[in-house]
């Protein structure tokens, strides 16, 4: 059925007038007739008699108002209400961004090659995360850095104030994370200087864990120096410099190029940009 004619046919009924209904829509009173002679045609009832000057429903019409309004409520919101934007956020960043109306945040998944096809398939629309590609379909923005800290509970018996040595680092037990990327671990990737053996005791598949994991233990973890300022209090950890050498962790901003140009995709880009810049 023409949606046209439903929504005619609902301007009538609600106004009881070809005349009103006419003004509305913007087109003839004869147009309004025509299409309500062609609606009464397709399911088979008269719609509407006349009653003195006016006109008034019949039954049929009656019982068909309300279902008509429904499914074209329900189409107008499909067509004109807001699209969130489905956001991977590499989850220790998240804090920082807060809500977003139109915009749905998710932890990334492991597996990155996962990721760019979600992409590609538009299934996600936004990725913020440390990984990259060289693929020439996706634009790429670098928009963060992110020092690596340690964090340890704040009655860790074997760290006594701020004062944290290399040879201390290695000789305390580690909590390690799950994840790797080429095969190699988390640190692997980052640090700068040949590594030594770490006793690794246990194993965070993400941040949250990391530091609960340090909260409750004697292991020393890694995090985001940002993620580590946000939870040290409410965990009770003490922040430690990293005494081996790395470098900061890139935070890029990954979309498809056809999204260059997409409004809301923009505005919410940029809104994104200035809160993690505001870190």
């Amino acid at each position: 059925m023409d949606l046209n004619l439903a929504r005619t046919f609902v301007l009538v009924f609600q106004h009881q007038s070809f005349t009103k209904a006419a003004d509305i829509l913007g087109v003839s009173q004869p147009a309004v007739s025509k299409a309500i002679r062609k609606l009464e045609s397709d399911v088979g009832d008269a719609l509407f008699v006349k009653s003195g000057r006016g006109i008034s429903p019949t039954s049929r019409a009656v019982s068909l108002a309300t279902d008509f309004q429904r499914a074209i409520d329900i189409i107008d919101n499909a067509v004109f209400s807001k699209n969130r934007l489905s956001i991977y956020c590499v989850e220790a960043l998240m804090h920082t961004l807060g809500d977003i109306e139109t915009a749905t945040f998710k932890v990334p998944p492991f597996d990155q090659e996962l990721l760019f096809d979600q992409l590609r398939a538009q299934q996600i629309d936004l990725v913020i995360d440390t990984t990259t590609t060289k693929d020439s379909a996706f634009e790429i923005e670098s928009i963060h850095s992110e020092p690596i800290a340690v964090i340890c509970r704040k009655d860790h018996p074997k760290i006594i104030g701020d004062t944290f040595t290399r040879e201390l680092y290695y000789q305390l037990e580690h909590i390690e994370y799950k994840a790797t990327r080429d095969g190699r671990s988390f640190l692997e990737v980052f640090a700068e200087e040949p590594l030594e053996h770490r006793n690794v005791v246990r194993q965070a598949s993400n941040q949250a864990t990391m530091a609960m994991l340090a909260a409750k233990s004697d292991c020393i973890g890694l995090v985001f120096q940002s993620f580590a300022k946000e939870w040290a209090d409410r965990l009770n950890l003490k922040i430690l410099p990293m005494p081996v050498k790395c470098r900061d962790v890139p935070i890029h901003m990954i979309y498809h190029k056809r999204r260059i140009q997409d409004p809301q995709h923009r505005t919410i880009r940029e809104l994104i940009k200035q809160r993690i810049h505001s870190i």
